[in-house]
């Protein structure tokens, strides 16, 4: 059995690893999100860490980087096209902001009822708390966060 290899990178490198990625071969496997601050006391509010993972053969490669909130992210569909599915997932779940996917879902990939249910701190439920622009908090599906308790 062929162990897997995590490699830890930063964002900004996600796009270039993916290009050699592509250039030496390697499929695009799958790409996932994880909320860190899972505990009250954590001072990562907000950031998700991503997972995107490659496969040549028998070989797997799993390139593991931080999202900051407003951070932007540079997709990868530009390379491996298959990779909209999970992109358009990560905005709508996560929050996170990725730039140039090859078919944007601009937020509609799912429908939810309450945004980025994943990452209730991210910036886009927080924007849609603050505004109240999204209707099924109102009706009491699931609570919205709001500033406040970003602050709690």
């Amino acid at each position: 059995m062929t162990p897997q290899v995590f490699i830890d990178i930063t964002r900004f490198e996600l796009k270039k690893r993916a290009e050699k990625y592509k250039a030496d071969g390697w499929r695009f496997v799958n790409a996932c999100g994880s909320l860190l601050d899972l505990d009250k006391e954590s001072s990562d509010k907000g950031v998700v860490e991503m997972l995107y993972t490659f496969a040549r053969g028998r070989e797997m490669e799993n390139l593991r980087f931080n999202v900051q909130p407003g951070e932007v992210l540079e997709s990868i569909t530009d390379l491996y096209f298959n990779a909209l599915v999970n992109e358009n997932e990560a905005h709508d779940l996560f929050g996170i902001e990725i730039k140039g996917i090859v078919i944007d879902f601009g937020g509609a990939f799912y429908t939810l009822s309450i945004p980025t249910p994943m990452n209730p701190q991210s910036n886009i439920a927080i924007r849609a708390a603050e505004e109240k622009t999204y209707g099924a908090a109102d009706y009491g599906a699931c609570p919205v966060p709001t500033s406040s308790d970003q602050e709690s």
